[in-house]
């Protein structure tokens, strides 16, 4: 019998704060995209968002590049506003909250000197940098059991918060960690979650009730079991949990790369998704090489993909591709770089224009910011329906 190994990843509600920094950087981003898009041009967006709670009411701050066609305007403070208080900080009597005591924003226009490597007959890459995609079969959507797991938990939460459970907060974690035999997964280690909650609810009622509702229904949903919940199932390790967001923790945009991708089961080049237009190949290049690998994978050509690539500043087409298969592969290497050329051209512009990153119909990046970039069927680059398998 093969010695068990244990697999760890992690996710975050909607409330947590550098999430609510995430989504209000996407926001903007796809308010700058659809506007232009209107007047049919593509704007150049890099935005960062920092957030603290303070006793006067919270500060957010709004600084980056962002250059749109003439005429086109955003409200900033408007989109920032709207943002906070659709995720749940709209409460004017706790520290964080929609009214912002305090709202900088310090947006300029992108660097000339960059525009001019992108702009141009083929678009080239935003900046320099490495990106991963990768897809393994342990789960429907091809992505890495504990990250998915753990993305259906945080999801499930925010559902519960806005929903039956008026006693929870917005911010909360969960951790997930399955036991692997033979390179797949087969039973629960531990799970754990973290749920911010009102001061007069009690932790003897906290756990039960999200054990029952929360838990054992997205573990049902994966064909998990928890045989020992003493043992198995942690919550609120420290305890009570009533001073939580941006008052708890000052929250930042791209701080959470590992949650927005794979969980640690691929590498992460470093580079954020968050905030960034289609041009950055953060962003272009990991959507592109997880498309390839989830192609490879359905395909059957092998039950584990990785796909690295590396561009340069200015240049239109990658610098290096390397397909990693871990010795899952049905076909021979030589067969599935040719296969992966024919899945998707990873230029920049082929990689926009085949899965739509500009189309505001058809890719909204707030609902990308929160529950993961990868393994969810609403985004272009999940359908590979659209390859011809």
């Amino acid at each position: 019998m093969s010695e068990l190994i244990s697999h760890a990843s992690e996710s975050v509600s909607a409330g947590h704060p550098d999430k609510v920094c995430d989504q209000v950087a996407a926001a903007i981003l796809d308010q700058a995209i659809e506007a232009s898009t209107s007047v049919g041009r593509r704007p150049r967006v890099a935005m960062e968002v920092s957030a603290k709670g303070r006793p006067e009411g919270g500060t957010l701050m709004l600084f980056g590049e962002v250059t749109l066609p003439e005429g086109v305007k955003l409200d900033y403070e408007e989109i920032a506003r709207k943002t906070v208080a659709g995720i749940g900080y709209s409460d004017q009597n706790s520290q964080f909250h929609s009214g912002l005591q305090e709202l900088l924003i310090r947006i300029t226009q992108q660097s000339a000197n960059i525009d001019h490597g992108v702009s141009g007959q083929r678009t080239g890459a935003g900046d320099q940098g490495i990106m991963f995609g990768g897809a393994v079969d342990e789960t429907p959507e091809l992505m890495p059991m504990p990250i998915a797991i753990a993305q259906a938990l945080t999801n499930r939460y925010t559902e519960l918060y806005r929903g039956e459970f008026n006693w929870l907060r917005p911010d909360a974690k969960s951790q997930v960690v399955l036991n692997y035999a033979n390179g797949y997964p087969v039973g629960v280690n531990r799970i754990i979650i973290a749920a911010s909650h009102t001061a007069n609810f009690s932790l003897a009622d906290l756990r039960p009730a999200l054990i029952k509702e929360l838990i054992l229904p997205v573990l049902d949903v994966y064909g998990m079991r928890i045989t020992d919940p003493a043992e198995q199932i942690i919550i609120n390790g420290a305890g009570e949990w009533t001073i939580f967001g941006p008052l708890a923790d000052a929250g930042t945009t791209n701080r959470k790369i590992i949650v927005d991708s794979y969980g640690g089961a691929f590498p992460h080049g470093g580079g954020g998704l968050n905030g960034k237009d289609p041009t950055k190949v953060d962003l272009a290049g990991a959507v592109g090489a997880r498309y390839i690998a989830k192609a490879l994978v359905a395909e059957k050509l092998a039950r584990k993909a990785q796909v690295e690539i590396s561009y340069v500043i200015g240049r239109p087409d990658p610098l290096s591709v390397n397909i990693n298969t871990f010795g899952t592969a049905n076909r021979p290497d030589k067969l599935i770089y040719e296969r992966a050329q024919e899945i998707l051209d990873l230029s920049v512009d082929g990689i926009i224009d085949r899965l739509d990153l500009f189309n505001p119909k058809r890719v909204k990046y707030q609902q990308a910011a929160v529950g993961g970039f990868f393994g969810r069927r609403e985004f272009p680059w999940e359908q590979i329906e659209n390859v011809n398998l």
